[in-house]
């Protein structure tokens, strides 16, 4: 084993990784508006703590109970306060950080574990891969959670092997394991402890876990994280027991069918997404997974280790009643760590797994081809929004078609480009593969990935935040509030998250009611926030048209379902 020696290379190493992870992460998190669900109710939190100082307790909009521990959104409003200012980038910049620190740390590890170039490996593909790139750039706790495991489990591998002497160490571990529980909940310390246990106990090292298991570090990490809880119980009370600790947490993990919570999957339901979360690195894992089995290295400690971990987060998460793809996120770093090893092996193919490599090489191919020929359609004056949007459901088709049409109108040259340079790159994979000659495989998926990143985020993403996002109608709404007037929101047949956020506080909800509607608004200075199809009905049922003022919004919100308008006299 090599240690990491600060030498000129390894600092360059870092530098790189933390150049490509910055180049890649930070440009999204400022340049597109939230334009769905799961964003601004995170940053209604963040946005809380900051206006409220309320940092132990934050709650969302309307008063609710927050569905997960706070450890995102401490960490978003002291990026916040700093900043000056509550916006998408510091509610983003968080998941940012984690990802950039989680990186490095593979790094570090790769280090210990192989050799430099191994580590460097490592830490480009999981930069690079897709669903580590997603959740790097928006508002959401999973790659806080997926930092803390990883940190645990790296820092646990490090005593274990002797490679940490500082007995203070062993507190610094359980004190990662107690903050873990503080981003998502218990998964925080049941993922690490798991792995840690089926590991000591395949090795027989019951010395070591009964060190673990009796080591006073243990009061420091439950501590923390029932001290939260208790503290969380006495300001919540009932509510935030069965919200947070019965819905959340029990029922999201027993409870199948009824009276149990959303997202509710079969046990299968992570297999393909293992893979297709993994692209473009996961085209290798058939033919890793053949190396592992033909060499045994699962017998090697670090191989054991790396494998484990990987097979309890899936594991784990599979025998969940709720599932969502993202949940699996914390096994991508021993992943690109094992991926990275195998890419740096001596190796010797089979005919049959040169048979698949060549199969591999031919889907790139495919791949290429592919997006030459939406090039050469798009150049040739083809209806491709109206070919695109054939693949969406009917009542997405409008708006894939709207979004298509303006990638084709205001970044035509870029989308061009961008598919241009993805097919060449496809190509010379699909060619690499043919070929047999995968010491240029790296090389050439990173630049894939990166490519089909940058087009994504610059050509794909900000016409959608475009269509969906309420945050320009918000911004034409404060205009019109600014000279004075009561604001409401009516109805709850929208999100409005988004809404809340961008006006920097929650809205008082008007009910379900055209009459009691009407009768405010007739009261003059009212401004009410409302669907356009809700408003279209309520005029429909006066026989003279309303003397009232309407702005609508261009976006239609996270569902594409809810245009709304802003009705004041």
């Amino acid at each position: 084993m090599k240690g990491l020696g600060w030498q000129p290379s390894s600092v360059f190493r870092i530098a790189s990784l933390l150049a490509l992870c910055l180049i890649l992460y930070l440009p999204p998190i400022n340049s597109v508006p939230f334009f769905d669900k799961g964003e601004p109710r995170e940053a209604l939190e963040v946005q809380y703590i900051v206006t409220e100082g309320q940092w132990l307790f934050p709650l969302k909009s309307k008063g609710e109970i927050p569905s997960k521990p706070p450890l995102f959104h401490w960490t978003g409003a002291l990026f916040s306060l700093i900043w000056g200012e509550t916006n998408e980038a510091t509610v983003r910049f968080p998941s940012v950080f984690y990802a950039t620190m989680g990186v490095l740390l593979v790094y570090l590890f790769g280090c210990k574990l192989f050799d430099p170039r191994v580590a460097f490996l490592a830490g480009v593909i999981l930069a690079t891969t897709f669903i580590y790139q997603k959740q790097a750039v928006e508002a959401r706790v999973d790659m806080t959670l997926t930092f803390f495991v990883t940190a645990s489990l790296i820092v646990f591998y490090f005593l274990y092997r002797r490679w940490i002497a500082m007995r203070l160490a062993f507190y610094g571990f359980y004190f990662l394991l107690g903050i873990g529980v503080l981003a998502k909940g218990p998964v925080g310390l049941i993922l690490p402890a798991l792995t840690i246990a089926i590991f000591l106990a395949l090795r027989r090292r019951w010395d070591f876990l009964s060190k673990l298991c009796l080591h006073s570090g243990v009061v420091l990490a439950l501590g923390i994280g029932l001290s939260w809880y208790s503290a969380a119980i006495l300001q919540g009370g009932e509510e935030f027991v069965g919200r947070q600790i019965v819905k959340e947490n029990l029922a999201r993990f027993f409870v199948y069918g009824e009276g149990g919570t959303g997202h509710q999957k079969p046990i299968y339901y992570y297999g393909s997404y293992f893979f297709l979360q993994g692209l473009p690195w996961s085209l290798l894992l058939p033919f890793m997974m053949i190396h592992w089995v033909k060499h045994g290295s699962l017998k090697e400690e670090s191989f054991l280790f790396l494998g484990i971990w990987i097979a309890v987060v899936f594991g784990f998460l599979s025998l969940s009643a709720g599932k969502r793809a993202v949940y699996i996120l914390p096994l991508y770093p021993p992943l690109a760590v094992l991926t990275a090893q195998w890419l740096q092996a001596d190796k010797k193919f089979s005919a049959i797994e040169n048979l698949g490599l060549r199969a591999v090489g031919v889907l790139c191919f495919v791949v290429a081809v592919t997006l030459a020929a939406l090039v050469f359609w798009d150049v040739y004056g083809s209806r491709l929004a109206d070919f695109i949007s054939s693949f969406e459901s009917r009542n997405r088709q409008d708006e894939l078609k709207l979004i298509v049409n303006t990638v084709l109108q205001d970044r035509r040259w870029a989308f061009r480009g961008f598919v241009g340079v993805g097919a060449f790159l496809w190509f010379l994979t699909g060619w690499k593969f043919f070929k047999l000659r995968l010491r240029g495989v790296p090389l050439q998926l990173s630049l894939v990935s990166i490519a089909s990143w940058l087009c994504v985020q610059t050509v794909l993403v900000p016409p959608l935040a475009h269509a969906r996002s309420y945050a320009p109608f918000m911004k034409e709404v404060k205009g019109v509030t600014a000279q004075g007037g009561e604001l409401f929101i009516y109805g709850e047949s929208f999100d409005s998250s988004s809404i809340a956020f961008y006006h920097g506080a929650p809205l008082p909800l008007l009910e379900d009611n055209p009459a009691a509607l009407l009768h405010k608004l007739g009261s003059g200075r009212v401004h009410v926030i409302m669907k356009e199809k809700e408003w279209e009905e309520i005029q429909k049922t006066v026989s003279a048209p309303l003397d009232l003022i309407v702005i609508k919004s261009r976006g239609t919100g996270p569902e594409s379902d809810a245009p709304l308008v802003l009705v004041f006299r």
